[in-house]
This record gives structure tokens, C-alpha cells and sequence, in this order.
């Protein structure tokens, strides 16, 4: 007779991982309902930011929706626009596949670009402003476009994405502001470690 061990611990493991994309699942209800006010969600027709070979990846979780502003304002170019952000959320049940699909991503992240773990950058060519947050075992990507950028907005998604994405031990990098600078502003990786690289 096999032992009920095994079965038991599978079913254990399932109901962790199921218990995990629900909190992420209600993480993300509450971001939105954040912005509601200002902004609403769209989930068709995105467009945004090509993000490289992390959509190549194959998490157990994956989100993706924009932000659209309820009223126009004025854009960088003189245009009246509705402002948009664009967040995208990879979440990966262990540890082990979220590096590698971060050791992937950097080799080719944004417009196929290299990204040094650890390593800040003057620019990153063709890069919209972006930030990301990596923390236990999801990867938080929100971008948008280069024409809307505004240091404080910007600040502000950071702010909302590191409260419902971050943690201590969250690494965040920042693409603050259009083509760069690229800067690791939270817990970044040693960039002797091989980990990412």
C-alpha cells in the first residue's frame, strides 16, 4: 500500500500555490481600485512598451492591463491626451524559474537590450520610463509612454507599485525618465553575482 505522504503533500503544495495567485489576484484588484478614481482599466488593444524576452517566459501567473486616464491632459508634446500606464505582473511558483527568467530577461530586456544585474546606466535606448519590482516570485512591470513623463506621476507610480508589489526585500529598478537613466534604487544584485548574469 503507498504511503498517503506524497499525495498529501502535493495537495498541500497545490493549495500554497493557489493561496499565493489569489493574494496576488487581490493585490492587483486593490492597485486598481487605487487609481479608479482617476484612471480606469482596459484590457484589450494594450500596446505600450515592447518588454523583451520576459514574454517569452511561462509563469503559473500572468496579469497584464492598462491605465487610462478618465480626462485629458497636456501632454509633453503640447497634444491633449488621456495619460496611460501599462503594468504587466509575471509571477513564477519558485524561486529557481524566476531567476532564470530574470537571467533571460536581462539579456534581452527592453528593445532587445542588455541589462548589467546591479549596474546602473546613463540610457537605455528606446526605453519608455518604467518601473519594476521584484519580490517574491513576481516580477511587477508598469511602463508608460515617454510623452506623458512627469518626475512627480512618476513618483507616484512608484510609490503605488512598491505598496502593492514591494517588500523589504524587493528589488526595484527604475528607468526614470525617457531612453534612461536606468538605476537599481532598491536591493540590487551584486554585480559579481552570477545569479541574473
Amino acid at each position: 500500500m503507498k504511503s498517503p505522504l506524497p499525495i498529501a503533500l502535493l495537495g498541500l503544495f497545490s493549495l500554497t500555490m493557489h493561496a499565493q495567485h489569489e493574494d496576488l489576484t487581490q493585490r492587483i484588484q486593490a492597485f486598481q481600485g487605487d487609481v479608479s478614481q482617476n484612471y480606469e482599466v482596459k484590457t484589450l488593444n494594450m500596446g505600450g512598451q515592447q518588454l523583451g524576452a520576459i514574454d517569452n517566459e511561462q509563469p503559473e501567473f500572468t496579469d497584464h492591463f492598462k491605465f487610462k486616464a478618465l480626462e485629458k491632459s497636456l501632454d509633453n508634446i503640447d497634444r491633449q491626451v488621456k495619460f496611460s500606464a501599462y503594468v504587466h505582473i509575471y509571477h513564477f511558483d519558485h524561486q529557481e524559474d524566476l531567476d532564470w527568467a530574470m537571467k533571460n530577461w536581462l539579456k534581452s530586456f527592453m528593445d532587445n537590450q542588455k541589462l548589467r544585474p546591479g549596474r546602473d546606466s546613463r540610457q537605455l535606448a528606446h526605453a519608455d520610463p518604467a518601473v519594476i519590482v521584484i519580490h517574491q516570485g513576481t516580477i511587477a512591470v508598469l511602463t508608460h509612454p515617454c510623452t506623458q513623463f512627469e518626475t512627480l506621476a512618476f513618483r507616484q507610480w512608484r510609490s503605488l507599485m512598491l505598496t502593492y508589489f514591494g517588500g523589504d526585500e524587493a528589488v526595484v529598478i527604475e528607468i526614470a525618465g525617457c531612453e534612461g537613466p536606468v538605476m537599481w534604487t532598491k536591493n540590487a544584485p551584486d554585480p559579481r553575482d552570477r545569479l541574473w548574469r
